[in-house]
């Protein structure tokens, strides 16, 4: 699943590039820009957006600030980081659902790009259902890590080392 979003990623980003390049030369070269430049780039961000979204949450990436963690006991964190996770989660599943109607009722009315005639409805299921996979993301991996670091973090107990 991650490589393949981070080829729809890739694959987003270069088309991104090319975009631009077709753009700017055709406008300060030929006097003739492309057309549908804007509609394609905001159709691209959104697709490079949350496709890489999924792919920060597995490799746990997002932006930290850990200023006061040392201070934190090991327990009180490993709660913290399950709470935000699942508070996480549950924000993604619904932005998804809402997201998802949005998707449908964009299909319903017919709704289109100005110059290609893209039906903005699947991408925007895609934004949706990407949100969707970074909460499954999110919840497992989250709490599985939360979890894996408390684990690490504990003393082992051993008949060679009593606990004081």
């Amino acid at each position: 699943m991650v490589l393949f979003l981070q080829g729809v990623a890739a694959v987003t980003l270069f088309a991104l590039m090319m975009i631009t390049v077709i753009d700017v030369t055709g406008r300060y070269v030929f006097n003739n820009p492309l057309a549908s430049s804007t509609e394609l780039t905001e159709i691209a961000m959104g697709i490079l957006v949350f496709s890489v979204l999924p792919i920060i949450s597995w490799r746990n990436d997002h932006v930290v600030v850990d200023l006061l963690d040392r201070f934190v006991p090991a327990k009180a964190h490993m709660i913290r980081t399950m709470l935000i996770n699942v508070l996480v989660s549950a924000t993604l599943v619904y932005l998804g659902s809402r997201i998802n109607v949005l998707g449908e009722r964009s299909l319903d009315y017919g709704d289109i790009t100005e110059y290609l005639h893209i039906p903005i409805g699947y991408v925007i299921y895609f934004i949706g259902y990407m949100c969707w996979i970074t909460a499954i993301m999110v919840i497992t991996l989250g709490i599985f890590r939360a979890w894996k670091e408390y684990s690490l973090h504990q003393p082992i107990h051993s008949p060679d080392n009593p606990i004081e």
